[in-house]
């Protein structure tokens, strides 16, 4: 383990300061976000459908702007795109805060959470850009982890914050958030630009559609649709689903995310070893038979510890999963074009993910609590088939299934 550890002090220090800002940036929005479904079922009495609709137009937005956020930062440059959009999201967050704790109408709300999706969309796939501009293809699952870390560090703290500050009215908790945005930001501007070699040509449509000769690439793309349909759930329905038909509280919602986080930091640096030794194929296709076993598990989910232990699953499915998708799209893309295969990847997880809240909650409506798990958890056999499908078989890349 050791040769292992020392891997990640060896990294490009920006790198590092990119793993900080997540930290930073994703803790501002931890703190507030994964609970606005929560208070706007239960404190507001909004239907849990309509809640479901609100987040398919963010994550409508949010994925439509992911493939223009790629496409606009291998053009124009990777830094001002992710830090203008940062200082745009701190002041949309300052507004969220304003309209929650007004009482603003459920449409004002909505429209703030739009252009806060779309805010989002410009961080992603850029810094998984820059992510691959200072790393050797060997140094990449370390990197992509280490800013999986900031990341799950980021939603430990978010949501430990929230629960210690449960007495705290949750409209002022959206003025915690804004600022730490800021911070954010300003870390990221230390950082240079890392614009292609080759700048592109002014953008056409036909190049927007080159990627489907790239067949390989298509495939998994197709498998990241069924992943992130499953994965949302646990950060839109799981919320709805523990306080509404299991009966727990804020505080032991807020755990669940802090356990996920806090997982991820333990186990994110060691699971370099296990994604090397089984291949980024072979991490992505059991990450997504994981995903499988624990959304099961959510359906028998009897009280708190239960569904405690089916999180800690899902975070083990995430540990391996997705700096695994991370390392494969920029192994993929070429060279100059690593910004818009990003955006593509992020496209299509953006578009799961904006249908996964209504799917979701559509199944809890129209099916049942529980039955909504069986339904999602084979998802996860069809992704786990789709990721086996996408590249060339290798002695190090394929799991059996």
């Amino acid at each position: 383990m050791a040769p292992l550890l020392l891997e990640f002090p060896a990294l490009d220090r920006r790198i590092w300061i990119l793993a900080a800002a997540r930290f930073v940036v994703t803790a501002g929005f931890a703190v507030v976000m994964p609970f606005l479904a929560m208070h706007l079922a239960v404190e507001r009495q909004i239907p849990v459908l309509q809640i479901g609709m609100l987040w398919t137009v963010v994550g409508a937005c949010s994925a439509s702007m992911q493939w223009v956020s790629g496409q606009v930062a291998d053009r124009i440059g990777r830094r001002p795109v992710i830090i203008s959009a940062m200082i745009v999201r701190s002041l949309n967050l300052a507004a969220l805060g304003w309209a929650v704790g007004s009482h603003a109408s459920f449409l004002a709300i909505g429209a703030l959470c739009v252009i806060n999706g779309a805010m989002r969309a410009f961080y992603d796939p850029v810094a998984s850009a820059v992510l691959a501009s200072l790393t050797l293809p060997e140094e990449r699952v370390a990197a992509f982890s280490l800013h999986r870390v900031g990341s799950s560090l980021g939603w430990a703290a978010g949501p430990m914050a929230a629960t210690f500050a449960a007495d705290v009215s949750y409209g002022l908790l959206f003025y915690v958030a804004a600022p730490l945005t800021l911070i954010a930001a300003a870390a990221m501007a230390t950082i240079r630009e890392t614009r292609p070699e080759k700048v592109q040509p002014k953008m056409r449509v036909s190049e927007l559609l080159a990627f489907r000769k790239d067949k390989p690439f298509v495939r998994f793309l197709w498998a990241t649709a069924a992943f992130y349909l499953l994965q949302t759930q646990m950060y839109h329905i799981m919320a709805i689903y523990a306080a509404k038909y299991l009966g727990l509280n804020r505080a032991q919602v807020a755990t669940l995310f802090t356990l996920n986080g806090i997982l991820v930091v333990l186990l994110q640096l060691p699971s370099v070893r296990l994604i090397r030794r089984i291949g980024t194929t072979g991490a992505l296709v059991l990450g997504s038979l994981g995903y499988f076993a624990s959304y099961l598990g959510c359906c028998m989910a009897i009280g708190y510890f239960s569904l405690l232990c089916c999180v800690a699953l899902i975070t083990f499915c995430e540990i391996i999963a997705l700096p695994s998708q991370q390392t494969a799209v920029t192994e993929m893309a070429p060279h100059n074009s690593v910004a818009a295969y990003a955006g593509l990847y992020g496209l299509v997880q953006g578009a799961a993910q904006t249908v996964g809240p209504i799917f979701g909650t559509s199944l809890i409506e129209f099916v049942s609590p529980r039955g909504a798990w069986i339904i999602l958890a084979i998802l996860g056999l069809a992704a786990a088939f789709g990721y086996n499908a996408t590249q060339r078989p290798t002695a190090r890349q394929i799991i059996k299934i």
